[in-house]
């Protein structure tokens, strides 16, 4: 695609550039999104502040006239384009899958915070069961010696 202006006008009142241009293309004809995207390149800016007004195609040619602003600023392009119901729309997807992922972040670490307890549960009775093996055996030893004495594990426990 090759992109050519034919006429910039600085429009200082609503803070744009107003661009008119033709551009040639192979196969298709370029969606609004690549010809915002190349004229962000060429006027080295952002592409949310492109906004693209018109393509008009030439007939059984491979070649289209197109008229698009370029913003100097974001607020300078929202005071003066208006929101379309298909912008709208795409704004309130995007925000809703914004906040189906901040929720499934949520989640997820709500999860693994949940995993981590139940770990350190593990790990606790784990440790007191170790422990209470150790006294299991101590409590043993301590009778196999006394039995070795000829005291009884009563007698022991009694001295202690």
């Amino acid at each position: 695609m090759e992109l050519k202006i034919i006429e910039k006008k600085e429009n200082t009142l609503l803070g744009r550039t107003e661009v008119l241009g033709s551009l040639s293309f192979e196969g298709a004809t370029p969606s609004n999104l690549q010809l915002v995207e190349s004229l962000a390149k060429e006027f080295k800016t952002d592409a949310s502040r492109v906004v693209m007004k018109h393509i008009n195609t030439k007939f059984s040619l491979q070649k289209a006239d197109f008229t698009g602003f370029v913003y100097d600023d974001a607020s300078s392009k929202s005071k003066a384009e208006r929101l379309t119901k298909h912008i709208k729309k795409k704004m309130e997807e995007a925000r809703k899958k914004a906040e189906e992922e901040r929720k499934a972040k949520e989640e997820e670490k709500a999860a693994e915070e949940a995993k981590k307890a139940e770990e350190a549960a593990k790990a606790a009775a784990e440790k007191a069961a170790a422990e209470e093996k150790k006294e299991e055996t101590h409590h043993a030893e301590e009778s196999a010696e006394g039995e070795k004495k000829g005291e009884t594990p009563s007698e022991e426990e009694d001295k202690e």
